[in-house]
């Protein structure tokens, strides 16, 4: 069986927002979108959170590229369990990670692991600290939700109050929420 190849990353300069996973899987990178797993709650959760206008799927990542919210991977080797990603796999893949991060210069980096985050800043977490944490990462602001897979579900609660608190910070700095069927509400002053 040959591998399946990686997702590209959905970066661009200027974004306002930048979601992290660990790496892609193996569902994500057959359909070509990320979290396209169907039993990942990240986009029913993104939809509810007020952070996006409407209802958003997996095939809706790139539109929302072009509103100012990108997508990428710490890793970015394809495999179904998250769990086969060593430590050392991620420590190695983190400068390639942290130059992809300097290129779009987002507002704000979300990690929808904590395994993502632990990789790029070592033993700096406090036990469930979601939401905003007090590093940054360039001049992006570094925000922790729990992941959305299926074997996370027993969190999904905290997954919805993170969205919804980074919705309303955002909200606060740039006046509004993403449409991702159009231009966004935002204006030009999200994505310079």
């Amino acid at each position: 069986m040959c591998a399946l190849r990686t997702l590209p990353d959905l970066l661009r300069p200027g974004l306002r927002l930048v979601f992290v996973g660990i790496n892609p899987g193996e569902a994500s990178a057959q359909a070509g979108h990320y979290y396209a797993h169907p039993g990942n709650a990240f986009w029913r959760e993104l939809s509810a959170s007020g952070l996006i206008e409407g209802v958003v799927t997996p095939s809706d990542d790139r539109r929302l590229l072009e509103s100012g919210v990108g997508f990428t991977d710490v890793v970015k080797r394809v495999v179904t369990d998250s769990a086969q990603v060593s430590r050392a796999e991620l420590e190695a893949a983190v400068p390639g990670f942290r130059a992809r991060i300097a290129y779009a210069r987002p507002r704000v980096v979300c990690f929808t692991t904590t395994r993502g985050l632990d990789a790029v800043f070592p033993k700096t977490r406090s036990p469930r600290g979601w939401g905003r944490q007090a590093q940054q990462l360039g001049d992006a602001e570094v925000w922790l939700m729990p992941s959305t897979s299926g074997r996370a579900a027993g969190y999904r609660l905290e997954v919805g109050r993170v969205l919804r608190e980074l919705a309303t910070h955002l909200a606060g700095e740039f006046g509004g929420v993403t449409n991702p069927s159009g231009p966004s509400t935002l204006g030009e002053q999200a994505a310079a």
